[in-house]
């Protein structure tokens, strides 16, 4: 009887220590849990203000900081009026010099070099003295000088403009005649409403150069790949051998067949032709003119 007794309270106690082990655990587990939905949850919370903060601009990435709109508007009312008429509205310089170029606003840090110069002047240039100008006045003129030279320097931000300046039916003719373009494209066909399909910087760069755009890709943009070189290499033998185009340069020649075979030859031992797509227009950049480029491109922009 000692032994059940012993025995039976022996299991007992191991069934109290497994509830109690039984009940740390889960209590263990629930709070894992807890912590873990706490963490999702502020992991999503940090992610939701990641994704609502504005994307930095081209002069955050690049360690500029931005210039402040206000202060920029206030040193142009300021510049437009007072220098403009040596200087230039834009400060590309006009009887004056270029100051968006100079070296004396590059160095410049809030007015520290431009307002001695623009308090007592440069008599000996014909840059008259600005006694009573502010200390205010000469740092939003330096944000202003600053910020016309942060926009020449940012090609992604460069505008052109006054692009379409050609004559259309001068184009017209130059697309049926000189150019030959028509022996390859068409106003009905390929190039119709191509005007309303690009912007007329876009449609110049595509006229003259029909290559994929290297910033596009860069950009990660949508990019249509040009059509590929095809090739036609004749073998002393008589035999020939087509394909894609892989390489060529003076010495050497390589190509891809349907079967997608690699073949390779010496420029000397064999005759070549090409068929690329993009030569007619290569052979074209030595040819034209400014009256031609400005003429087809102005005809190209009728096509909407």
């Amino acid at each position: 009887m000692r032994m059940q007794s012993r025995g039976a309270g022996w299991l007992c106690d191991t069934l109290r220590v497994c509830a109690v082990l039984g009940m740390t655990t889960a209590l263990g587990g629930w709070q894992a849990d807890q912590a873990s939905g706490a963490d999702k949850a502020k992991s999503a919370t940090q992610k939701k203000d990641s994704d609502e903060k504005p994307r930095p601009d081209l002069a955050t990435l690049m360690g500029r900081q931005k210039p402040d709109p206000a202060a920029v508007e206030r040193g142009r009312q300021f510049f437009v009026p007072r220098c403009g008429f040596c200087h230039g509205n834009d400060a590309h310089g006009k009887s004056g010099p270029d100051l968006v170029r100079s070296a004396l606003v590059l160095h410049d840090n809030k007015g520290d070099t431009l307002g001695p110069v623009i308090r007592d002047g440069r008599p000996d240039r014909g840059m008259p003295a600005f006694a009573s100008v502010t200390a205010e006045q000469i740092a939003d003129l330096s944000v202003f000088l600053h910020s016309r030279a942060a926009d020449v320097s940012n090609r992604f931000a460069y505008k052109i403009g006054d692009l379409i300046t050609g004559d259309p039916q001068k184009g017209a003719a130059f697309f049926k005649g000189e150019g030959h373009c028509d022996q390859c494209h068409s106003p009905e066909g390929d190039l119709a409403h191509v005007a309303g399909k690009y912007e007329p910087v876009e449609l110049q760069r595509r006229m003259l150069y029909p290559a994929p755009n290297m910033i596009d890709m860069f950009l990660g943009r949508a990019v249509k790949q040009p059509a590929p070189t095809k090739v036609t290499v004749h073998l002393p033998s008589g035999e020939e051998v087509s394909g894609i185009l892989d390489h060529m340069d003076e010495f050497t020649i390589s190509l891809r067949d349907a079967s997608g075979w690699y073949h390779s030859y010496a420029r000397a031992d064999v005759r070549v032709d090409k068929e690329d797509p993009r030569a007619a227009h290569e052979a074209l950049l030595a040819k034209y003119t400014d009256d031609d480029m400005h003429n087809l491109l102005a005809y190209l922009e009728t096509l909407k």
